[in-house]
């Protein structure tokens, strides 16, 4: 017992004191403090004898207790059961993950087996809807149903659940389950009247003798339209929190066609079912419509396009189109309307652009607000014939082109065929070469244009593609329509080819930079131009450069499409002479152009349309050469809307590049 004594005493004091391991260790706490000679509390020694010099603390040195013999100091166990435990800890944990993992695995295989199965079905659902097979219909959507329904029970599992919890791999096991929860609202909600929908709808029977679209598939369809939408709505709420760039490629990459439908199906299926009743009425489910579609002429180029000289006047009554009649500059000449002003136009804004703006109809395309142009035109026609239109429609012959492209050439009644490779060089260039009057080039135009809306209003096509042509078209800034009624011109402005100057930057920051014509010509068809724009957020300052190139060729001798006022300012009758035209929204200011002082002195303008600032320079671009012009403009301290670059159309493509460094300043941008 003396050993295990010792021994005890002796770890103890090594625990204690482990920097006197070489001191005897006392065997009580009195022994201890009797060795240390220390002092205590009322200053007396621990064995009761009056203090020493000692200081307070310090011990005397003494001599360590022998160790008996065949004594053997104890080996600290505990270290290696403690680790021994987590080693094994370890294991059992490492034998669950990879239970745990490939029961995950297997899952997962699972559900990308089921919605395998339900694509595979799906991809034969389009030629059931045509052939009308209705047991094949159901049976297939059966199956669709049941496999995507599969898919979503097993990513609801708790197993997912913890995974999506996961650090570095969750958000991707996160994106797998909302997506295949999506899928599966989609399969659930959207599928059945979706499919009514398809099966009643007969895609070559959408036109109609001669010329228009039935309207009675469409009906049809407005009462499906609410399930479908709101199914679409749930599914893009529930994919809405994945954030593509945090995820692997591995599972970016599968799910990528799945969110790019959602996403951009949601929105427009949301449109489509809150203005399909507004959609129906323009197109003359409640009775006649009457629009008038002008052609903007980018050979000689105007801020929206071109000169308007062409129209065509159109009704619509449930879907069957009706021609009424065409007219040029001339009409109004003729009924001695021409020349004359009729709408009240503010001097700020008529002060920026040549005297005819307001007095002409070629020229109501100046200004870039279409809803300006609409506006001279409707007051232009009640005063010539009384006529007041449900609408004013602007598209131009890149439009033309793109719509033939879907539903194949028109011929012309001499039989010459119009294509969409041929129609913009034939309307804008060909056509003055071969008949250099103004009156006969009218009449071409005149053929060309019923001939084109007689072929698209009759021919069979696919809708989906003239609804993507149409898209582009808007998209290059062709297609501008303004409407009497207020729920179509609410429609046009969420579609985005009101043609508005906006009024309002803290919803969208426009700017423009737009060209008109001052030659009197039609040499624009020669016209190509870039634009680049590039941002200074810290001096909040944004710079728009655009080149303009004049190509024309040696064989272009019209004297319709040479620049008829040229010899005025001693330049060639082949060089271009523009008006830039550049607008800055309101609250901004636009503080230098290039060039700072235009080619002509007297045409200097300033002016402001609808809050917007603007400013008009004139320069010459002779044939060959490059000319490059830009505005800087300084917006206000706050909150900027999303960038719009607007510009003019030409009629070769214009590329638009914004530099990255505009989207710290404006975060969206577009042009």
């Amino acid at each position: 017992m003396a050993v295990r004594k010792h021994e005890t005493s002796l770890f103890y004091a090594v625990r204690m004191s482990p920097e006197h391991e070489n001191d005897a260790a006392p065997t009580t706490r009195a022994q201890a403090r009797a060795q240390q000679g220390g002092v205590l509390r009322d200053g007396g020694r621990s064995d009761g004898s009056a203090p020493t010099a000692t200081l307070e603390g310090q011990t005397r040195a003494t001599q360590p207790e022998p160790t008996q013999p065949g004594t053997k100091k104890r080996r600290r166990r505990w270290p290696w059961i403690v680790a021994g435990s987590i080693f094994f800890a370890l294991i059992a944990l490492v034998a669950v993950a990879v239970v745990v993992g490939l029961q995950f695995l297997t899952e997962a295989d699972d559900a990308r087996d089921h919605l395998n199965k339900a694509k595979v079905e799906l991809a034969g659902l389009n030629s059931q809807l045509a052939s009308g097979d209705e047991a094949a219909i159901a049976k297939t959507a059966e199956e669709v149903t049941a496999q995507t329904a599969a898919a979503s029970a097993i990513v609801d599992g708790p197993l997912w659940d913890f995974a999506a919890r996961v650090p570095l791999v969750g958000q991707n096991v996160d994106a797998v389950q909302r997506v295949t929860r999506a899928v599966n609202t989609l399969v659930k909600q959207a599928l059945p009247p979706g499919m009514q929908v398809m099966s009643a709808i007969d895609f070559d029977k959408l036109t109609v003798e001669g010329g228009g679209i039935n309207l009675e598939p469409f009906r049809q369809a407005q009462g499906a339209l609410p399930a479908i939408s709101a199914a679409f709505t749930a599914a893009e709420a529930q994919v809405a929190p994945i954030d593509r760039d945090q995820l692997l490629p591995e599972v970016a990459e599968p799910i990528d066609d799945i969110l790019s439908v959602i996403r951009q199906a949601a929105p427009t299926l949301e449109l489509v079912n809150r203005y399909m009743p507004t959609l129906l009425d323009m197109a003359g489910s409640n009775g006649t419509k009457t629009y008038l579609v002008i052609f903007q002429n980018n050979a000689e180029i105007r801020a929206t396009g071109g000169n308007p000289a062409a129209s065509m006047i159109l009704t619509v009554t449930d879907g069957r189109l009706g021609y009424v009649d065409q007219a040029s500059s001339v009409t109004f000449y003729e009924a001695g309307t021409a020349g004359n002003v009729y709408s009240a136009i503010p001097e700020e804004t008529t002060q920026l652009y040549l005297s005819g703006f307001t007095r002409y109809s070629q020229d109501y395309t100046m200004s870039p607000d279409f809803p300006t142009t609409a506006q001279l035109f409707q007051d232009l026609w009640a005063q010539t014939s009384g006529a007041q239109f449900d609408g004013v429609i602007s598209i131009d012959p890149t439009v033309l082109s793109h719509m033939l492209a879907v539903a194949g050439p028109a011929t012309l009644s001499s039989g010459e065929q119009v294509t969409a490779d041929n129609a913009v060089k034939l309307v804008l260039s060909d056509a003055y070469e071969r008949y250099p009057g103004g009156r006969d080039s009218d009449a071409f135009f005149a053929d060309v244009s019923k001939s084109v809306f007689g072929h698209l209003t009759t021919a069979s096509w696919d809708p989906m593609a003239m609804l993507a042509a149409l898209e582009q078209s808007a998209a290059e800034q062709r297609v501008y329509m303004s409407f009497i009624d207020p729920a179509a011109q609410a429609l046009s402005d969420e579609l985005g080819v009101d043609g508005s100057v906006v009024t309002d930057p803290a919803a969208q920051t426009q700017v423009g930079i737009y060209l008109n014509d001052s030659s009197v010509g039609k040499l624009d068809y020669h016209l190509t131009t870039s634009i680049a724009a590039t941002c200074d957020p810290a001096a909040r300052t944004m710079t728009t450069t655009m080149s303009l190139h004049n190509g024309i060729t040696d064989d272009i001798t019209s004297p319709y499409t040479l620049g008829a006022r040229n010899a005025n300012h001693g330049i060639p009758d082949t060089s271009m002479m523009l008006d830039v035209v550049s607008f800055a929204p309101p609250g901004a200011s636009i503080v230098s152009t290039v060039p700072a002082v235009g080619e002509v002195a007297d045409w200097e303008r300033t002016g402001v349309e609808k809050g917007n600032t603007a400013v008009s320079k004139t320069v010459f671009v002779a044939k060959d050469e490059t000319v490059t012009v830009s505005t800087t403009v300084a917006f206000p301290a706050g909150q900027l809307g999303p960038l719009y670059l607007r510009h003019t159309p030409t009629a070769q493509p214009t590329p638009v590049t914004i530099d990255a460094s505009c989207t710290e300043l404006f975060g969206t941008v577009t042009g």
